[in-house]
């Protein structure tokens, strides 16, 4: 028996049907997947917001702390939470960072959704210095004391320039060649000074901002804590 040309026509369309509805899972699939690692603007403005408004609360509690008496050789940024490098938590209240009887700062971690890498948490580093913020000499006398968080995502560091008004040349962050990450333990030494190539000119002079780390390749916010 032959069937009509009616159900081949069917058949057809059920194919169609089932290869379209295949298709459309995958772009949706597709589509989720994208979501997990692009940010809106929006969202992209706030945590560029965040992170510029925790550097400058980390930069007051410094300058604060200098002002009743810490000094710098002092300073401490251990907590529970952070890298054993930074010494004991509550071993010395006055002149921790995080300590209520000291800088009073809450220990922050930063949103994951504003980071190409979940987890990354700001480092304090000592053996770097920022191109004409304080003295640049190229030498541990003029390095200064600088809260980094690496693995910004692309989006929330061109937004945290443009909130710094930092140019983003040709809408991309300025590129630097690294940023050295000894964290901070009481002594400074010399190692990197950011902002003093050509292509990361814009940072000179900017006590904090954000640029594409050529040596991690990473995008890395900072704040200047103490220039020196």
């Amino acid at each position: 028996m032959s069937s009509s040309p009616e159900s081949g026509n069917v058949i057809f369309y059920i194919l169609l049907a089932v290869a379209l509805l295949g298709a459309l899972s995958f772009a949706v699939a597709q589509s989720d997947r994208g979501s997990i690692t692009t940010i809106t603007d929006d969202k992209a403005r706030l945590y560029a917001g965040d992170f510029i408004a925790y550097g400058d609360t980390l930069a007051k509690a410094v300058t604060q702390m200098r002002l009743r008496g810490s000094s710098v050789a002092a300073l401490s940024f251990a907590h529970p939470d952070a890298h054993a490098d930074y010494g004991t938590y509550d071993s010395d209240p006055d002149n921790e960072v995080f300590n209520p009887a000291g800088g009073a700062v809450i220990y922050a971690a930063p949103e994951d959704d504003a980071l190409d890498s979940a987890g990354a948490v700001y480092e304090f580093l000592s053996d770097n210095e920022i191109e004409q913020v304080g003295t640049t000499c190229g030498a541990a006398a003029c390095a200064d004391l600088i809260a980094a968080l690496s693995g910004v995502k692309k989006p929330v560091c061109v937004a945290i320039n443009d909130l710094l008004s930092v140019d983003n040349p040709s809408g991309d962050p300025p590129t630097d060649g690294g940023i050295d990450t000894t964290r901070f333990a009481g002594s400074f030494g010399y190692s990197k000074t950011v902002g003093d190539e050509v292509s990361s000119a814009a940072l000179e002079g900017k006590s904090a901002g954000c640029f594409y780390d050529s040596g991690s390749a990473a995008y890395v916010f900072y704040q200047v804590l103490l220039p020196r």
